[in-house]
Order: structure tokens, then sequence, then C-alpha cells
């Protein structure tokens, strides 16, 4: 049988591991495995039933909360045997069960993050406005207040 793929891509680990655990506890899905993809960009890979992907990836980014800290969603339904290829390098279980698998069970090694290591960047904040510039008398610039 063939796993649907959920992609969830948050801005910062402590988003990523609140849409994880939403995701898990709202559907019958494995997590597969996290990414750091870099400058605070983190993936979150489920797998299991299209229906239960699909719910579990809208209850994650939903658990969030701040849409700012949601960069991405993607469901991919049976995906194609070069992406299940590339993605089970991941730490975590195989996109495709072996057949001694008869069911899915999380492992809780995929879910362990590591703590000690700080690799969050703050989502992208919008910059302060200056302040207004006004000429004076003299040709030169002065701020308004």
């Amino acid at each position: 049988m063939k796993l649907s793929l959920g992609v969830i891509e948050t801005y910062g680990l402590t988003a990523a591991i609140q849409a994880a655990d939403a995701a898990c506890k709202s559907a019958s899905v494995t997590l597969l495995g996290y990414k750091k993809i870099g400058a605070g960009l983190v993936n979150v890979f489920l797998g299991g039933e299209i229906s239960a992907v699909k719910s579990a990836v809208d209850s994650g980014v939903a658990a969030v909360g701040q849409p700012t800290f949601i960069r991405g969603r993607l469901v991919i339904a049976r995906p194609g045997e070069q992406v299940v290829a590339l993605l089970n390098g991941l730490a975590g279980n195989a996109l495709t069960p072996s057949d001694d698998d008869a069911a899915i069970a999380p492992s809780a090694a995929a879910a362990a993050a590591p703590a000690d290591k700080r690799d969050d960047a703050p989502p992208p904040t919008a910059e302060a406005k200056q302040p207004a510039r006004t000429e004076n008398r003299a040709g030169g610039k002065k701020d308004q207040k």
C-alpha cells in the first residue's frame, strides 16, 4: 500500500513541534521526520492515508495560531518513487512500509527533536518606519516630530 505525504513548513522549531504534535493527535498519521532548511525554516513530514494526512496538515497549521509562523503546506497522494527515495534519508520511519508492517506506529525517536541545539530564527517582521524628513529653510534636512 502506498501512503500519502504531508508537509508543514514553519518558521522556527517551536512552531514545527507544535504543528507536528497537533497533527499527530488529530489523525492517524505517522511523523516521518523533520528537516531544518536554514534561515529558521523547518519542514515536518507526515505519512498515512490521504484523508488522515489532509486532516492532520490542516490541524497542524491551525494549531500554530499565528499565520506568520506558517510558510507553507503540502499534501501529495501517493508520491512518486523518486520523492520517496529522497525523503527516506530523514530521521524517522520510511514512507513506504515494509511487508512485515501491518500497522503504522509513530516512532518516539522521530518525534524527539534535539533540545540542546538552538537553530531557530524569528519570523520575518515588518521593518520599523523611519520618521518623515522635511527640509528647513537653510536647505538642510531635519527630522519632523
